[in-house]
Formats: structure tokens, C-alpha cells, sequence
């Protein structure tokens, strides 16, 4: 029986005064009711592509996020792992995704403001397509040398390379990254070409630093601290504009006059470029509330991450920042890495 059938049989028993506001009730109810619950059921779990395998440094930031972003987005929130080509198979996938937000993807700031400059053909379009709605975090990079090393500053490290030429070179995780150009801007810097040693990540460079078999090594912060802290490594400077909670015993680049050297990586949520203003309007929000929970932050504060938030605007800014910082730096060095 429908409710119209079971109220009409039984609004005669109700008192005069009453009846018009209930019909009023019914009509509203009636009307109202099948939107309300198709919306819902149509609100599936929401995705979080992230470029990299699960385990990862940014696999971690992405699964901190997701489990803060369930209250906010009102939905439930699955992480969803494409490795491969550096984040671009990622990319790919979310470019073709929905424009009703429910795909997102946690973007490095060096879609748009490296790889531009590196790649002779990237399958997006950096201005167009990565256009993130909230920055995330920022990371900080770093210097260091071997223990066993002689070199105990910055200042030391620009006499002994200029003083050993046939051992100025550093390692870093991989050829057309952040640490890559920052060892070839630090050498720029300082006046001697720095030979690049590239490693298949960074914990093989790591292993090989604290062996003393190359003489500097460039990673973020995170990468480091623990074997800083442990006396296995000597972290020389970091890039951030203010000393990390992780190595407060290490001066910044710009406290040692090499304000040119002070850059941080960014990592910030991106929506299909097809999404709507108010989708991504959702998102920035969502993602603003997630980063602000003590539990998010305790969690990226042990890798030396800097929990941020912005609205898609200064995101956007954020990353075209990047951009300028290191568009200049790759041109010089020549790099392609295809």
C-alpha cells in the first residue's frame, strides 16, 4: 500500500486542525524524498591515484590523507596505486577520469615544474592538465657527506671539492629529479662541476654514502635524519627556508648566505582538468580539514614533511613558484632525460 493510499484511509481520524499540515507533509515528503536518496546512492567511494608503488614515501602521504579525507568528502576514500614513468601513468589515468570529482590524484609539484624541461614529449599538457585544488605538504632536501669524512661544513665541502676535483660528485636517487638538479646547482654554486651519480632510489644511495664509496649525496630530509641522528652520515645543509624539527642541529642554505639554494618539493591534490570549480572547491576543502588533524600530521612529521594547506589558486601558485625555480637550473645543465 502506498503512503497516499495509507494517509487518505486514515486522515479522517485525524482533527480537522491538523489535516492541512499534514497533507503539506505528504506532498513535501513525496517530492523531495527520490532525489535525496538517488544522490546518495549514486556517492560511491572516491579515488586517490597515487604515481608510485605502494610503500613509497609519497604511498604513505596519500594513505595519511585518504584516511582523514572519509568525514570531510562524506564518502569513503580508496587509494589506488599506478606506478611507473615516474608518476606519468598516474597522470594518464586521471586524465581520463570522471569530471564529477570523484578521481583525484596527489600530484609532485615536478609534473609541471620539471618535467616540462626534461622530457622532449610528456603525454599532458603541464599548464593545461595538472592544476592542483590544495597543496599537502613541502619537503625540504639536503646535503650530506659520509661520516668518516673530513668535511664537518658547507664551507668545508666547497673547499675540499674544489681541492679534489677527481672526487667532486654526488649521488642521488634518480637522473631528472629535484636532487639532481639541486647537486648540479650546488656545484654551480660553489664553482666546481659536480659529477652526478645517479642510484635506483634513494635508500642504495644512502647505503653506498654511509660506505664512504662517493663523496656527497643530495635527498630530502627525511632520507637522512635517522642515519644523521644514528653518526652514520653528516647532513650539511637542508633547502627549507627555516631549520627542520628533524635536524635542528643543521643550518639552512640560506642561513650560510646561499639563499639561491633555498627550494622545498610540493606535493598537492589534483582533479581532472575537466572537473567542475565546485568539485575542486569540495576537494580543497576536504583536503584542508584532513591536513589539520593531529593524526595526519603526526604522521608526515617523521619523514621531515611540512603539512600544508591552500585553496586551488595558491596551489596553483605554489607549483608555478617551482616552475621558475627550477626551469632556469635544468636549461642550464642541459639535462633530457629521453
Amino acid at each position: 500500500m502506498s503512503l497516499h493510499s495509507y494517509l487518505g484511509k486514515k486522515l479522517h481520524t485525524v482533527p480537522k486542525v491538523w489535516q492541512s499540515a499534514l497533507i503539506l507533509l505528504v506532498i513535501v515528503i513525496s517530492t523531495s524524498s527520490p532525489p535525496a536518496l538517488a544522490q546518495a546512492s549514486a556517492s560511491g567511494p572516491a579515488r586517490v591515484l597515487v604515481g608510485f608503488s605502494p610503500g613509497g614515501t609519497l604511498d604513505v602521504v596519500t594513505r595519511a590523507l585518504a584516511e582523514q579525507l572519509r568525514d570531510p568528502l562524506h564518502r569513503s576514500v580508496i587509494v589506488e596505486n599506478k606506478p611507473g614513468a615516474g608518476g606519468r601513468i598516474a597522470t594518464d589515468t586521471l586524465l581520463s577520469a570522471p569530471a564529477d570529482g570523484s578521481v583525484a590524484m596527489l600530484c609532485p609539484d615536478f609534473l609541471k615544474s620539471i618535467y616540462p624541461f626534461v622530457f622532449r614529449k610528456l603525454n599532458y599538457e603541464p599548464e593545461r592538465d595538472i592544476l592542483p585544488v590544495s597543496t599537502v605538504v613541502e619537503f625540504p632536501m639536503a646535503l650530506a657527506v659520509p661520516a668518516s669524512s673530513p668535511i664537518k661544513t658547507f664551507a668545508e665541502f666547497s673547499q675540499w671539492m674544489r681541492a679534489h676535483p677527481e672526487k667532486a660528485h654526488f649521488g642521488h636517487a634518480a637522473s631528472g629529479g629535484p636532487t639532481h638538479f639541486l647537486g648540479l646547482q650546488i656545484g654551480k654554486m660553489i664553482g666546481v662541476p659536480l659529477e652526478d651519480i645517479p642510484f635506483p632510489g634513494a635508500a642504495p644511495m644512502i647505503t653506498n654514502l654511509m660506505g664512504g664509496n662517493i663523496a656527497a649525496g643530495t635527498s630530502t630530509v627525511g632520507d637522512f635524519a635517522q642515519h644523521h641522528s644514528a653518526g652514520k652520515l653528516r647532513v650539511l645543509a637542508v633547502t627549507s627556508p627555516h631549520r627542520s624539527p628533524l635536524l635542528p642541529d643543521v643550518p639552512t642554505f640560506s642561513e650560510l648566505g646561499r639563499k639561491e639554494l633555498t627550494a622545498v618539493g610540493v606535493l598537492a591534490v589534483c582533479l581532472p582538468p575537466s572537473a567542475s570549480p565546485a568539485a575542486a572547491s569540495e576537494w580543497s576543502t576536504a583536503v584542508r580539514k584532513a591536513i589539520a588533524t593531529e593524526s595526519f600530521a603526526s604522521k608526515i612529521r617523521t619523514l621531515g614533511f611540512v603539512n600544508t594547506g591552500s585553496s586551488p589558486a595558491e596551489a596553483s601558485t605554489k607549483f608555478n613558484e617551482m616552475r621558475d625555480f627550477w626551469e632556469p637550473i635544468i636549461k642550464a645543465s642541459g639535462f633530457k632525460a629521453d
